[in-house]
């Protein structure tokens, strides 16, 4: 093949393409991703991470073989917030921006509980119900390590 066929080709080529793109445009909607103001009415997935303009992670849910959650994040991808389900229910934690100290809220299998914590991660009070069916309150004077 000689150096004029191959231009023909190359020609013919950039033709199909420019056709292609044309009728494209005159065909109806095309999609322009984050050009304008959009609403998805659907997005379908297991897990969908948001991050800020570092590429730092800043909110994170997904799928998980007991249910799913959710989990924020501060400036140095420290959990500081956290929904969930589990194996014997739901849980959520807020923490403070360090990611230390917070307040816990979970249910399991006698009931549910609130739990309080220090800046130390230990528990400091637990309100919680009980075997029995009656409710409990303890306070711990230093603190219980997290479970």
């Amino acid at each position: 093949m000689n150096i004029k066929q191959k231009l023909g080709y190359m020609f013919i080529g950039c033709l199909f393409t420019i056709a292609g793109y044309i009728i494209a445009s005159l065909g109806g909607d095309t999609s322009h991703a984050q050009q304008g103001d959009q609403v998805i009415d659907k997005i379908v997935c297991r897990e969908l991470e948001v991050v800020d303009k570092a590429g730092k992670r800043v909110v994170s849910i997904g799928a998980t073989e007991k249910g799913g959650g959710m989990v924020v994040f501060n400036t140095a991808e420290e959990v500081v917030v956290e929904i969930g389900v589990g194996e014997h229910g739901g849980i959520m934690e807020v923490l403070n921006n360090a990611g230390k100290g917070g307040v816990g809220i979970i249910t399991g299998e006698h009931g549910g509980g609130i739990k309080i914590g220090n800046k130390n991660k230990k528990i400091v009070v637990d309100i919680g119900s009980t075997e029995d069916g009656s409710g409990d309150i303890r306070t711990y004077k230093g603190g219980l390590p997290n479970r």
